[in-house]
């Protein structure tokens, strides 16, 4: 089932990555069309409802994400797998990627190596978009529903940098999980809790 060196996703791990999947996949397709509330002339209500379900689905997103770190806060295994940065779990970065090279991919499952450090990535990059979009709608919700202040200008840079992060390991996340499910199908157990 899993490597002899990986351990089996908890099922709460599973139901927040299923969540996480789903909402940040519809945070990244809104904000290819949407257009903020306050714009006006020649917007079609279809693109400002985008801004609005953008900004509660990242509420929800955020909710997720927070869950999803009390979850790591309390699991030793699921730490070490995100954040390999010590002993065993550093190491199988360097033979994950040799592996790679090879077209062997590391077992499914919480190990730490290369995915783990990938994954890990990930949250950090989700964790700090979410945190900008809290910000920046809080703000919004301030100014009622009008463009706010110059101060918005800030969050709402940092959010746009982190997208194009998150952008990148999306595609990046669906390719190997793809290239690795072609190879070992078991990968996408992830899915089901």
């Amino acid at each position: 089932m899993h490597g002899s060196d990986s351990l089996p996703w908890p099922r709460s791990v599973k139901w927040l990555h299923i969540f996480l999947a789903l909402f940040i996949t519809f945070q990244l397709m809104s904000e290819l069309d949407m257009k903020a509330i306050w714009k006006h002339v020649g917007i079609s209500a279809f693109r400002h409802f985008l801004f609005v379900s953008h900004m509660w689905v990242g509420m929800a997103s955020t909710l997720v994400i927070i869950l999803f770190w009390l979850v790591v806060a309390g699991n030793a295994q699921l730490r070490a797998h995100l954040f390999p940065y010590h002993g065993v779990y550093l190491q199988r970065i360097g033979k994950d990627i040799q592996g790679a090279t090879r077209g062997i991919f590391p077992p499914a499952g919480m190990r730490g190596g290369l995915p783990g450090l990938v994954h890990g990535l990930g949250l950090l990059a989700i964790s700090a978009m979410g945190a900008s979009g809290v910000v920046m709608f809080v703000m919004i919700y301030a100014a009622g529903g009008v463009k706010p202040g110059d101060a918005y200008g800030i969050p709402h840079a940092i959010h746009s940098l982190i997208a194009n992060l998150v952008w990148a390991y999306w595609w990046g996340h669906i390719a190997m999980a793809l290239l690795h499910a072609s190879r070992t199908p078991r990968i996408l157990r992830i899915f089901i809790p």
